[in-house]
């Protein structure tokens, strides 16, 4: 495990364990600590070093892929990967799994190759005919709506908690969206983790209080929709108030 947006730990990793790293396996934008966006240049320098260490460079695409642009995040940054993985964004939130990748390493999947490969969520007649809908409704104004609601859901983000002073970071990895309750912008887990979790509760569960309904976790990253109409940022505009005083109040120790 390395730590994210660190590109000079991964090449001591190959450096100290030459010819033994056969891929590196990375979020295309970060997702499970909060919304954490590559460094301009971080996924490039990835896939260079694996590419002179020999190893395959694999984006998990499961959160961005098909929800920040038609084509993911390399729709955004234009750096690709050898393999990708996709998870139920393309299936409409029906249980789908997919991954693809150079025709190469493709080739050695069967039954053109002799590795076997086979799983309960691939090719599920239903979430296939969802996912096929779904994407082909998803046009270029789709995805402009999806950007505009996760600035407009950051602007109340900031609106809010700088009303009660509580200092937080509101960051963006496309339309992902996290508010870290931390002084210094979040760059990794480790940053991910200084910030002041414990002011997490008292929001998520004044915000559910008001009928909106927030990630469970700090580390979670917020996903909007293009169905969020003005209707729903008012019921979200209405409860972030009391979210923010909810989190001014909280107290580390949790009493």
């Amino acid at each position: 495990m390395l730590p994210y947006n660190d590109i000079e730990a991964v090449k001591a990793a190959f450096e100290a364990n030459e010819g033994e790293i056969a891929a590196i396996i990375t979020e295309a934008a970060a997702g499970n600590m909060g919304a954490v966006a590559p460094d301009p240049g971080f996924n490039a320098a990835l896939r260079e070093a694996c590419h002179t260490g020999g190893a395959l460079l694999i984006m998990d695409e499961v959160m961005t892929g098909f929800r920040v642009s038609k084509a993911g995040w390399y729709g955004l940054e234009h750096v690709p990967g050898d393999l990708y993985t996709f998870g139920k964004v393309m299936s409409g939130g029906l249980p789908a799994a997919a991954f693809g990748g150079r025709a190469d390493v493709m080739g050695k999947l069967a039954p053109s190759g002799p590795v076997y490969q086979a799983g309960t969520l691939s090719g599920n007649p239903v979430a296939v005919a969802v996912g096929l809908t779904q994407l082909r409704l998803a046009d270029d104004e789709v995805y402009r709506k999806l950007d505009r609601n996760a600035r407009l859901l950051g602007e109340l983000f900031d609106d809010a908690l700088t009303a009660e002073g509580v200092a937080h970071q509101v960051q963006y990895a496309g339309n992902l969206v996290s508010v870290f309750f931390s002084e210094e912008p979040v760059r990794d887990y480790a940053g991910a983790q200084a910030a002041q979790t414990w002011r997490f509760p008292p929001f998520f569960h004044a915000l559910l209080d008001r009928g909106v309904y927030p990630p469970p976790s700090a580390f979670e990253a917020w996903f909007v929709n293009a169905a969020m109409d003005d209707a729903a940022f008012e019921v979200i505009e209405q409860a972030l108030p009391h979210a923010a005083a909810a989190a001014a109040a909280a107290k580390e120790d949790g009493q």
